[in-house]
């Protein structure tokens, strides 16, 4: 989820007060992106994608054949 790590506190706060199991509030990924120190839009870009391939990859065992 995008926001800061003070703004994931609050969302799971909320999330909370709200009933909403801690167990779905956990698989909530924030702030979003790899931690590769991106600057521009670009890079934040990548850095999001990069997680997102890196969480489907590691909850599904897909690898690539290289053929």
């Amino acid at each position: 989820a995008l926001g800061s790590r003070n703004t994931h506190d609050l969302r799971k706060k909320r999330l909370i007060s709200k009933g909403v199991a801690l167990k779905l509030i956990r698989k909530i990924h924030a702030p979003i992106g790899l931690d590769i120190k991106a600057e521009t839009s670009t890079e934040i870009a990548i850095s999001i994608l990069s997680e997102i391939i890196k969480v489907f990859r590691e909850n599904n065992e897909i690898t690539i054949s290289k053929n």
